[in-house]
């Protein structure tokens, strides 16, 4: 799917898909019907003929569209998930540090502090563009060089350190998903295939012996359908890229709630 899609606002973008699907119905109603009914004729069984090619099409493009529905939906979902739990993990993060001692406690929450903004204003931005920053993976690995630099004292300590550790390992799992989210998308063979299967079924409709008027509503209706459907695919595809795409809401709450207060005052 062409990335100027994902750039469009969604009430115009579901505007389009529904006028073009419309718009290519109406041109083959006047366009493209007389020339199907020379070549395929006038037999009075005709509609029944192409009823039964219809309904074996429509099963299997059916199929086909409600499996990447579902996909794209679960892609979606699956993104979102791991924003959610990176930013659970910084904010755990943020809580276990109160444990150390000065100055790594103040050190390592100004660094979180540092890669939430930087999250929120640089990456997301970058990722509504298909692409990703090196300045993420720079800020944690210097948070994970200045942990490692600390030597706990007591047994205590340890234990905390340790735990402190494990969550930094967890954080940084969920940061690689978030970013593999970047280029989570439909695979452009199952595009052609929707296109190709979308031309099909408004092929067969022209193909159909009825009055134009009746023709008309028939194929508007039918048209404005599919193209609902391909919006809603389309809308829910490559969950971080445009207007469209999931936003930083864990991050920015994790900032106003638990951060802010801690940011040294000028």
């Amino acid at each position: 799917m062409t990335d100027i899609l994902y750039d469009i606002p969604q009430t115009q973008l579901a505007i389009w898909f529904a006028v073009v699907a419309v718009g290519v119905t109406f041109l083959g109603l006047l366009l493209v019907k007389p020339l199907l009914r020379m070549l395929v004729g006038r037999s009075p069984d005709l509609n029944d003929t192409i009823s039964h090619s219809t309904a074996m099409v429509s099963l299997f493009y059916g199929l086909l569209i409600g499996l990447l529905t579902v996909a794209a939906y679960q892609n979606r979902e699956r993104v979102d998930q791991s924003i959610r739990n990176e930013a659970g993990a910084v904010g755990a993060l943020y809580s276990d540090l109160g444990s150390y001692p000065e100055p790594i406690r103040s050190d390592v929450k100004a660094m979180l502090r540092d890669y939430t903004l930087y999250t929120i204003y640089r990456d997301w931005p970058a990722h509504q563009q298909g692409e990703t920053l090196n300045g993420g993976a720079n800020r944690a690995d210097a948070m994970r060089q200045r942990l490692a630099s600390f030597a706990p004292g007591t047994v205590s300590s340890e234990i905390v350190h340790r735990e402190v550790m494990s969550r930094f390992q967890e954080f940084s799992s969920f940061r690689q998903q978030r970013l593999n989210g970047v280029t989570t998308k439909i695979p452009a063979v199952l595009w052609y295939a929707v296109m190709v299967g979308a031309a099909i079924n408004i092929m067969l409709l022209l193909m159909l012996r009825i009055r134009l008027v009746p023709h008309f509503v028939l194929g508007t209706i039918n048209a404005f359908f599919l193209g609902m459907i391909l919006f809603v695919i389309v809308a829910l595809d490559n969950p971080l890229r445009g207007e469209r795409s999931l936003q930083p809401t864990a991050f920015q709450t994790l900032w106003d709630r638990q951060m802010i207060w801690d940011e040294p005052q000028s």
